[in-house]
């Protein structure tokens, strides 16, 4: 095995105490369980053990880490103040004196930016990222204007808007977004590549979620931390930030309820993932022993795991509600492997099990349905304010054009194995209300029957896969039907109806 990134060296399980077959383990119960991954990373004592990508995803794509972005913002405070731009006990308000309304909380000139780092900032109720994404005014005039209910410092409610101050706060502070004020601090020192960072309507970068990063450059932020801060041979997080960051400054950070299955946060059942033990530190979440790890929604981990000097980087597509499942699973099943004993055969048996997950589905086959090349169809009014589709063949790609409020968009399908593009289509409905610019896209085409094509598109740098189901009724009639495999809200979009023009 040679690891994708040259930062790290690579060694077997077996070679650094790692038991494989407790890996084997967990990747099966995943399996059993349908909640499939997208990348799997091991690190220990300067070794990458395990570096795996299932296909459609890579090791050279950036990949969506949701609120993982939280603890990267984390990490922007922690520069600031260590090199004296912010204090803990700064007030919100004094960073925008100009922006807070007449009819502010009581409570909000109290708000501090320690309060903001541990989700204790007295709201009572928390907003995803989902909800905040939707506003195209002000982020930071939305926050200064909630209600602040009770005195900061005391109740724990997760929220994307609080770690959107952060990221607006560093920006005040220092003039420079959070992602370009981690460049030099953090990306460039540790090598991060093809990483991007999505920004709010007014220019700040986004800082509850939108962070993009290639999975072995997630994996390096935990190791960063497990070496305290030090990489390559200098310091790169200020001394003793980590130690800060990791410390327990919230018990159990519970604020919300059990509904029998799951923990629900006060900000929805999207909000955020329960902490198993210990609680909450500065924006990073505090598991069993003295670990703790970044976490964002549908499955994006990195775990440090301090008394085994190991990391795990993970990215996933795990539906709704069945997040923790994962978490326990590492916990359960994948932490185990670092206590040992490892052995050749098991890292052999490891190898070929890996050698064969993962592989793309086999080429569709069968007799092609309906002609539909050059075919264009006027839809029905729907709520997706799709107006026109058109279906045009060159060879085996057949490509799917869409007409709505925001323009034109192509997608290309291949009809003998997938094709790769990059799409502008609209998605924020079922993708958790991300809608970027464009979204590179891995499509197929297949016919299910003669009168029914099946589209899908993986959406490679995401967790996103949907599947669209297009059926061609006699009389020049279509029914346009699109799914999703993970997300917050509903998992299909109305039926279209159109007719031939």
């Amino acid at each position: 095995m040679t690891s994708y990134d040259q930062s790290f060296r690579v060694a077997a399980p077996a070679e650094m105490g790692v038991y494989a077959g407790r890996i084997r383990e967990f990747l099966g119960e995943l399996e059993r369980r349908s909640l499939p991954l997208h990348s799997l990373l091991l690190y220990r004592s300067g070794r990458v053990l395990t570096e795996h990508y299932w296909w459609p995803y890579r090791a050279d794509r950036p990949h969506m880490t949701h609120s993982a972005t939280k603890s990267f913002t984390g990490t922007a405070v922690g520069f600031a103040l260590a090199e004296g731009r912010l204090r803990l006990d700064d007030t919100v308000v004094s960073f925008f004196a100009d922006r807070v309304p007449a009819t502010a909380s009581r409570w909000l000139p109290a708000l501090t930016v320690g309060d903001l780092l541990t989700m204790r900032t007295g709201h009572r109720v928390g907003l995803s990222g989902k909800t905040w994404r939707l506003i195209d005014t002000s982020w930071v005039a939305e926050f200064l204007a909630a209600e602040v209910a009770d005195p900061p410092g005391q109740r724990f409610t997760y929220s994307s808007a609080t770690s959107h101050m952060l990221s607006a706060i560093v920006t005040r502070a220092t003039g420079e977004t959070v992602a370009e004020y981690l460049r030099p601090r953090l990306f460039e020192p540790l090598g991060f590549q093809a990483h991007s960072w999505e920004a709010d309507p007014e220019g700040y970068s986004s800082g509850g979620n939108g962070l993009n990063l290639r999975s072995v450059d997630f994996l390096k932020w935990g190791v960063l931390h497990l070496r305290d801060g030090w990489w390559g041979g200098r310091r790169v997080l200020p001394e003793g930030w980590v130690r800060q960051a990791t410390t327990a400054w919230v018990s159990g950070a519970s604020s919300g309820s059990w509904n029998g299955a799951e923990f629900v946060p006060a900000g929805g059942p999207d909000a955020g993932p329960e902490p198993r033990e210990r609680g909450y530190g500065y924006q990073i979440w505090l598991g069993p022993e003295d670990s703790y790890y970044a976490s964002g929604m549908f499955g994006q981990e990195c775990i440090v795991l301090p008394r085994r000097d190991a990391a795990v980087a993970i990215t996933a597509s795990i539906p709704r509600g069945r997040h923790l499942e994962l978490n326990e699973l590492v916990y359960e099943l994948l932490v185990p492997a670092f206590d040992g004993p490892g052995a050749p055969s098991d890292d052999r048996r490891l190898a070929e099990q890996l050698a064969g997950a993962g592989e793309p589905p086999a080429a569709p086959s069968g007799a092609p349905g309906v002609e539909v090349d050059g075919r264009g169809y006027l839809c029905d009014p729907n709520e997706d304010g799709i107006t026109d589709i058109r279906f045009d063949r060159a060879g085996e790609q057949l490509t799917v054009t869409l007409t709505d409020s925001r323009g034109l968009h192509r997608v290309r399908c291949a009809l003998d194995g997938w094709a790769e593009s990059i799409t502008t289509v609209t998605g924020w409905q079922l993708h958790h209300s991300y809608q970027p610019p464009e979204m590179r896209v891995v499509a197929g085409a297949r016919w299910s029957s003669p009168r029914t094509l099946v589209l899908d598109w993986y959406f490679v740098e995401s967790p996103f896969h949907d599947t669209v189901t297009v059926e061609f009724p006699p009389g020049g009639q279509l029914r346009w039907t699109r799914s999703v495999n993970v997300n917050s809200g509903d998992t299909e979009r109305p039926p279209i109806t159109a007719t031939t023009v």
